[in-house]
């Protein structure tokens, strides 16, 4: 894993290459049509598919929630988040992580 100076990365962090575990992105956009696309973008980052991906649109708020469960390490879960708070629609991001004891 490489250091990402746009996203305040200075040096990677100790233990980057942690143990392994499974991240949770919430993720809680402005409802524009591209919101989808840009979010997998910024996932494709960890070069791994998503366990679970689910989007809701909510018309009325002018909102969409996305949540997708990616594995990864934690410093790259970490990484993804900053990530995806710097995408414009982007309101809210939560990552909760959980390593697998080996």
């Amino acid at each position: 894993m490489t250091a990402d100076v746009y996203a305040g990365d200075l040096r990677l962090p100790e233990g980057a290459k942690g143990t392994r575990g499974a991240a949770t992105f919430n993720v809680v956009a402005d409802a524009h049509a591209d919101v989808l696309v840009r979010v997998v973008a910024t996932l494709n980052l960890l070069n791994v598919a998503p366990r679970l991906f689910h989007m809701e649109s909510r018309p009325e708020e002018g909102t969409a929630a996305l949540r997708a469960l990616v594995d990864c390490a934690e410093p790259q879960a970490v990484l993804i988040a900053r990530k995806l708070q710097q995408i414009t629609s982007v309101r809210d991001v939560v990552m909760n992580y959980a390593a697998i004891e080996p």
